[in-house]
């Protein structure tokens, strides 16, 4: 009886102890403003963590042949910008640190409008984008680099982390919930003027930040200026993710960045939530600008560095007397003292000898108990591990059946050739290794492989160019007909290439 006493007097003890360690989690603020000095203020809203279907339905009007639909999870709340950066709060940046953008530190400016077309001048800076501007207007000819340094700066003016968004953050948060083509629950191309400045409506420059209705979050996004995102521009991996971030740089004809949210000088199509653009990370237009993400925990400072030793001070000795302060003044004790008794004035009591008894028999009991832990993870893991062969012996079984059933890996697959790689769609379980060859026009053959993940159009292969012709020559080992698909037809998803406008002006910067 006294031992089962004993131990739950153990078990309740370290039940506090780990209640009290463990740190607690306040929830953050619905809205938060972050002070960017001289009475500048930058406004974010609190996005809640949670999943959605990434991309575009094939059903979608003037969809982009890269917006092939992914379920997408995002494990942590963030604070986003309720709007992009405004011009008060880059000069504000500006003023305080001395930053001067690539476009004014370059040889040759950034790319204004002209009144015709954006056309690089040296005069065409943040400061002078072609057109009339006032401070609630988005800052434009923002390079990639240059939006990295405003969020690094304010990272440390606020103490809390400060980011782009992912592109993923970024359509999370621009559809709120919705999963229409634009953030008003419609898929009517009309409804982009509701919600968006783009070339229909805008008259060739930007307009205030807050001047067009709201996501049901609150978030002033789509339109006026294309925003930057941390991704570098690939086609989308397969689903489900948590958390997606593309790194690889090389996945694209060259390296680019990820832009969400169409523009002033772009069509209404291009201010869909799933539409993606990509332009090289320098690019310096008048039709670009950027949103920041901020974490909703503030990061510690770091601690002051000192050469002192990490000793305890000393405590001066304590009068038994009372303190004679006199009325306003605090009696002269650190904080530590209020806490603090003198173990010599008073005898030991029960109490005392209990608590010695539970320490020393405490760490005897962990050392047990961890034994005890580690015999049993062992048994359950030798159990797993039997499991698992069993599991991976059946799956292949299971493999070898579907790329051995009569007419799989006989039957033809289906091929088809876009702009800048193919679409096949194979009768094989996914996960299956397929190896391929394509030729680019004029080229010789490459070969390559890929990991078979589906979507509903089958599964994408990126070659950056379009191939002359393509061959399947295996799937999972076993060798496929000898079927070769050449020429190509235009794709079904989208007529004209996303990165193409309607009526485009005759002169366009090259980053597009």
């Amino acid at each position: 009886m006294s031992t089962l006493r004993l131990s739950s007097g153990i078990g309740l003890l370290t039940a506090a102890l780990l209640f009290t360690l463990t740190p607690v989690l306040y929830a953050a603020d619905p809205t938060l403003a972050l002070d960017l000095g001289n009475g500048v203020k930058l406004d974010l809203v609190l996005i809640p963590s949670g999943g959605f279907m990434q991309g575009s339905p094939t059903s979608e009007p003037e969809r982009g042949a890269d917006e092939a639909q992914r379920f997408v999870h995002l494990s942590k709340d963030y604070y986003i910008g309720r709007t992009a950066v405004t011009r008060a709060q880059w000069e504000r940046f500006a003023t305080e640190t001395g930053y001067r953008t690539e476009a004014e530190s370059g040889p040759s400016g950034g790319f204004g409008w002209d009144g015709k077309a954006l056309t690089q001048r040296k005069d065409f800076t943040w400061r002078n984008p072609g057109f009339a501007q006032d401070a609630t207007h988005p800052v434009t000819i923002i390079t990639y680099p240059d939006a990295e340094a405003f969020c690094k700066w304010l990272s440390q003016k606020v103490g809390r982390k400060v980011t782009l968004p992912t592109e993923a953050q970024w359509e999370y948060a621009s559809r709120a919930g919705a999963t229409t083509a634009w953030h008003n629950e419609s898929d009517d191309p009309a409804s982009a003027d509701q919600v968006a400045w783009h070339k229909g409506n805008a008259g060739f420059t930007t307009h205030p930040v807050t001047s067009t209705k709201p996501n049901g979050w609150g978030l002033y996004v789509g339109g006026n200026v294309a925003e930057w995102c941390q991704d570098w521009y690939a086609p989308y991996e397969n689903g489900p993710l948590s958390d997606p971030i593309q790194t690889n740089q090389n996945l694209s004809d060259k390296p680019r960045r990820v832009l969400r949210g169409g523009s002033w000088n772009r069509d209404g199509k291009n201010t869909r939530s799933a539409a993606r653009f990509r332009s090289d990370a320098r690019s310096r237009n008048a039709d670009i600008g950027f949103r920041i993400v901020a974490a909703t925990v503030v990061t510690p400072p770091p601690a002051p560095a000192s050469d002192a030793p990490l000793l305890p001070r000393s405590q001066p000795s304590r009068s038994s007397t009372p303190s004679t302060s006199s009325p306003g003044t605090q009696p002269d004790f650190t904080p530590s003292d209020s806490h603090t008794s003198d173990s010599s004035s008073r005898p030991a009591t029960w109490v005392d000898t209990l608590l010695g008894f539970v320490c020393c028999l405490g760490l005897p009991l962990l050392l047990l108990g961890g034994l005890i832990f580690f015999i049993m993870k062992k048994v359950s893991g030798n159990a797993r591990a039997t499991s698992t062969a069993g599991t991976a012996g059946t799956t292949a079984r299971a493999m070898a059946d579907a790329l051995s059933r009569p007419g799989t890996m006989q039957g033809t697959p289906k091929l088809r050739i876009v702009d800048d790689g193919f679409w096949m769609l194979l009768d094989v379980v996914p996960s299956t290794t397929i190896d391929y060859v394509f030729r680019p026009r004029g080229g010789m053959e490459a070969r390559g492989s890929v990991n078979y993940q589906p979507g509903p159009e089958g599964h994408f292969v990126y070659t950056g160019v379009r191939p002359e012709s393509v061959r399947v020559v295996s799937a999972g080992g076993v060798p496929m007909s000898d079927v070769f698909t050449s020429g190509s037809s235009p794709s079904s998803l989208h007529s004209n290439d996303r990165r193409d406008d309607d009526h485009r002006p005759p002169t366009y910067p090259s980053a597009y």
